[in-house]
C-alpha cells in the first residue's frame, strides 16, 4: 500500500528491535549483556543483548521484505537504552531509550553516540522529500539525566514535557499529510 498509494516514506514500528548492529548478527554471537537493574537478581546479573532482538530466523525473512519495498527506518524500544545504525542496504534501525528506567550494555559506546538516559525521540518527516527525516533524542531533563529510582514527577519539567508533545504533534501531522 504505501509503494502504490504514493508514499514518501515506509516506516516499521515495534516493540522488539530487528537488530543492534547487524541485520544479520547471531542470537549466540551477540556476547554483550546489560547490567539488571537493582533488585532483579543477586548483584551483578546481567542480561543477555540477544534477549531484546527478534531471533535471527524470523528477522532473516522480514529484511528481506523490508529490502524489497524500499523500508526507510525501523523504529523500536525494548532495549531501555539508544541504537541508531543501519542495514548493508541503508535502512536506518533506531532504538529508542525508555520514559522509565534505563539499562546499559556493555557495548553502549559502540551502539549510539546520543546521550543515556530517560527522554523521548523528536522525528521530523519530510513528506516532499522521498526518504528524508531527521530525529533527535531528548532527555527530559537536559541538566541531569534521569536514572532509575526517581520519581517522572520529581525530574520531568511539565513545560518541556507539553513543549516536546506539540513537536510530535506537529511532525505526526507532517507525515500523515498527502501531497
Amino acid at each position: 500500500w504505501g509503494k502504490g498509494g504514493g508514499g514518501s516514506h515506509i516506516f516499521i514500528f515495534g516493540h522488539y528491535p530487528w537488530f543492534l548492529q547487524k541485520e544479520t548478527e547471531k542470537d549466540k554471537h551477540v556476547k554483550s549483556s546489560s547490567a539488571a537493574p537493582v533488585g532483579w537478581g543477586p548483584p551483578g546479573t546481567a542480561i543477555p543483548d540477544s534477549y531484546f532482538t527478534v531471533p535471527l530466523e524470523y528477522r532473516v525473512v522480514a529484511m528481506k521484505l523490508f529490502k524489497k519495498y524500499n523500508v526507510t527506518a525501523c523504529f523500536s524500544g525494548h532495549f531501555h537504552q539508544n541504537v541508531v545504525t543501519k542495514s548493508s542496504w541503508g535502512m536506518d534501525m533506531i532504538v529508542t531509550g525508555p520514559l522509565s528506567m534505563t539499562l546499559s550494555s556493555s557495548v553502549q559506546s559502540d551502539l549510539s553516540d546520543e546521550k543515556h538516559g530517560v527522554g523521548m525521540r523528536i522525528v521530523d518527516v519530510f513528506a516532499d522529500e522521498k526518504g528524508k527525516f531527521t530525529h533527535e533524542w531528548k532527555l527530559l531533563d537536559e541538566d541531569k539525566p534521569f536514572m532509575f529510582g526517581e520519581s517522572m514527577m520529581q525530574r520531568a519539567s511539565m513545560i518541556k514535557a507539553a513543549s516536546m508533545m506539540q513537536r510530535i504533534k506537529k511532525s505526526l501531522c507532517l507525515a500523515l499529510t498527502k501531497k
